[in-house]
């Protein structure tokens, strides 16, 4: 594993607009009651790697020892992670799992029919926040599969015990009108609390970064609602193909 740890550059400014905004106590009072807003919780989905990679820092772009880059559209997003109350949750781990561009994860049964893992994308990856709340991933847009639209699988790990699972959202994705998992939040303002607006970090660059605090309750989830839940695996997880693969089984449900 690597010692180093990515964080995204602070000229990022539009990254880290609101951050600053925020401290400097200069939000909106409906901006500010959106940011306190409890992330909704969602299924873990049956494609949390069952093989974590011994590289599982917080820049999912590049493994260990190799000089090739992920391939896909490069991403960046990164927040605070805050309590209910408002206040900066310092020493919790954020955990980020994903399908790569072709649509596949790091998970023994997660390879699409007819594709292949992009054998240089880490597929997984954590931080642990600091002071102010603070978390940044890079990484790429994640790949479409079967069922579902673009998405990002998130953990919230604070204590050694689970305080969140969800998954966040590109806005302006045609698949996120027809998503079950998505379009199962009821709460409207819940529901776009997970969907983010993804810009070029300038105007020469195809790279894109979002802005994303979450907001989490005090109480650790129960384990068997988190894998068992609308949509999501049996307690242990299910150890069928993933959607698009062989077999005569069903199919997974979604992740």
């Amino acid at each position: 594993m690597k010692t180093e740890v990515f964080y995204i550059p602070f000229n990022r400014r539009r990254l880290l607009h609101s951050l600053a905004l925020s401290a400097g106590g200069l939000l909106a009072p409906q901006v500010f009651a959106e940011a306190l807003t409890l992330t909704p919780r969602q299924t873990e989905g049956p494609y949390y790697p069952d093989h974590l990679p011994l590289d599982q820092d917080n820049d999912l772009l590049h493994l260990q020892g190799d000089s090739v880059p992920a391939g896909g559209v490069v991403t960046e997003f990164g927040g605070r992670l805050l309590g209910a109350d408002g206040h900066a949750i310092n020493g919790a781990v954020i955990e980020l799992w994903q399908a790569d561009t072709n649509g596949c994860y790091i998970h023994s049964h997660g390879i699409q029919r007819g594709k292949e893992r992009d054998p240089h994308f880490q597929g997984f990856g954590k931080i642990e926040t600091n002071a102010r709340g603070e978390y940044r991933f890079r990484t790429i847009m994640p790949g479409l599969y079967t069922g579902r639209t673009r998405h990002y699988h998130i953990a919230v790990v604070k204590g050694g015990k689970r305080m969140l699972t969800t998954q966040l959202y590109l806005a302006g994705e045609p698949a996120n009108e027809r998503d079950g998992i998505l379009n199962g939040i009821k709460d409207e303002v819940q529901k776009l609390s997970v969907i983010r607006e993804f810009k070029p970090v300038s105007y020469e660059s195809k790279e894109l970064v979002a802005t994303w605090d979450i907001v989490i309750g005090g109480t650790p989830e129960d384990p068997e609602r988190r894998r068992g839940g609308p949509g999501g695996p049996p307690p242990g997880g299910r150890k069928g193909p993933p959607p698009g693969g062989q077999g005569n089984r069903p199919p997974p449900p979604p992740q």
